[in-house]
């Protein structure tokens, strides 16, 4: 295979990583409406432990990095969710 395929089909994979990015904060934002706050710590948990488990089939995925991505992939859906609360705040009803 060569290189220019090789980074080609990388693109290709980095677009589907951007579209399941999307899709996830979107499905993010919808939960806020069920949650008091957007932490969920017993979630967050749960998806940590999942990832530290599905991590063991793969050399290429170490836990230690999953873990980091989640937790920023977290807090950047407690940003978006914190802002549409502020959103919500700054609406009057008409």
């Amino acid at each position: 295979m060569a290189l220019s395929e090789i980074r080609s089909r990388i693109d290709a994979i980095d677009a589907e990583i951007l579209e399941l990015l999307h899709r996830r904060f979107s499905l993010a934002l919808r939960t806020r409406r069920f949650k008091s706050r957007p932490r969920d710590p017993a979630r967050e948990a749960e998806v940590l432990d999942r990832l530290r488990a599905a991590a063991a089939w793969s050399p290429l995925l170490r836990p230690d990095f999953l873990i980091g991505l989640y937790k920023e992939i977290f807090k950047e859906s407690r940003r978006l969710q914190a802002r549409t609360d502020r959103g919500r705040k700054r609406e009057k009803p008409t």
